[in-house]
């Protein structure tokens, strides 16, 4: 756990200031955390990509979170483990919705943050399609079991 939660917050805050995440709870397939630099606190719910198929050498981790910064609340985005073509969108699914990701460097991030927080309250899975190097186009699934509590504890962490 503290090796994803270390990794995330590499893209949270610049490597000098980064301190130890503060973990709040693991609920189901999620967990919940918290991250103070001096004294803006963020907090963040998050979980890893189910083993998938594809073998891209070099890849990272795969993350679905939610972020909840001073300034902005309830972010949701992708960490691909790898730099996606910025030339279309990140699409997911979960149950019937299909949603759009936008794609920056090696991250998506939703176009809608609370029509993709409403749809992950209501469903257990959710899968991305991200275009990879290469004109690969990755499948990874996330489970959702445990994304409501883990969202309700990070927001109460960080309150608006």
């Amino acid at each position: 756990m503290r090796c994803v939660l270390t990794a995330l917050l590499l893209c949270l805050a610049p490597a000098a200031q980064a301190t130890p995440p503060h973990s709040i709870g693991k609920f189901g397939q999620w967990q919940a955390a918290t991250h103070k630099d001096g004294d803006a606190l963020t907090c963040f719910a998050f979980t890893r990509a189910e083993a998938g198929p594809q073998h891209i050498p070099g890849r990272g981790d795969v993350v679905l979170s939610v972020t909840r910064r001073p300034r902005s609340h309830d972010v949701v985005a992708i960490s691909a483990g790898f730099a996606l073509s910025g030339h279309e969108d990140a699409a997911l699914q979960a149950g019937d919705t299909h949603m759009l990701f936008y794609i920056a460097g090696r991250s998506a991030f939703a176009r809608d943050n609370q029509a993709a927080i409403a749809t992950f309250n209501h469903e257990l899975s959710v899968a991305a399609h991200l275009p990879g190097p290469r004109g690969l186009v990755t499948l990874d699934h996330f489970s959702l079991r445990g994304f409501a509590a883990a969202l309700a504890a990070m927001q109460k962490a960080c309150p608006p």
